[in-house]
């Protein structure tokens, strides 16, 4: 019981210090402090790096070869109002592979979530398969890049958004 008293009493002092500095007055802290505002910027970097690799589907994976299957989907999505052909090389080249491990991994954390991204997935290899459009080989892609961007996030790895079309 004797150790226990000096704890509670620092505590208690260490409380009442951190009490005191947030109001000594018993006036906000907004009335008595004044904030200084740093200028912001967008650059097209994530704002978050995240860390350098990751685990996924007991690999460790590099967050840049993440973010090129990412970025990839979109060179492939901008390609394919023009040109499906290279649009498909694109996609099998630098994204195919990537999204089975993406989706390998989910299945640990997020099944459902594995499941959606290969679906989506899929639903762009039929429109390849299938000789679909330009344009709908391009929103298919743009989907499974926002699918596979929130799959990403999963393992706190940030990517950006494709460019507009």
């Amino acid at each position: 019981m004797t150790r226990t008293a000096p704890l509670a009493i620092l505590t208690l002092a260490a409380l009442s210090v951190l009490g005191a500095a947030c109001s000594s007055d018993g006036t906000s802290s907004e009335a008595t402090s004044s904030t200084t505002v740093a200028p912001v910027t967008t650059s097209s970097a994530p704002t978050t790096p995240g860390p350098a690799s990751v685990t996924m589907a007991g690999q460790t994976v590099t967050t840049a070869k993440l973010r090129a299957i990412a970025a990839g989907l979109c060179e492939s999505a901008t390609q394919a109002a023009t040109d499906t052909s290279a649009a498909e090389k694109t996609f099998q080249g630098t994204s195919h592979d990537g999204l089975h491990l993406i989706a390998r991994g989910l299945q640990d954390i997020d099944r459902p979530a594995s499941a959606t991204l290969l679906e989506d997935k899929q639903k762009v290899e039929a429109d390849f398969s299938n000789h679909a459009a330009g344009g709908q080989v391009a929103a298919d892609l743009r989907s499974l890049s926002e699918v596979t961007k929130s799959s990403l996030a999963r393992f706190t790895v940030t990517v950006d958004d494709c460019p507009a079309p």
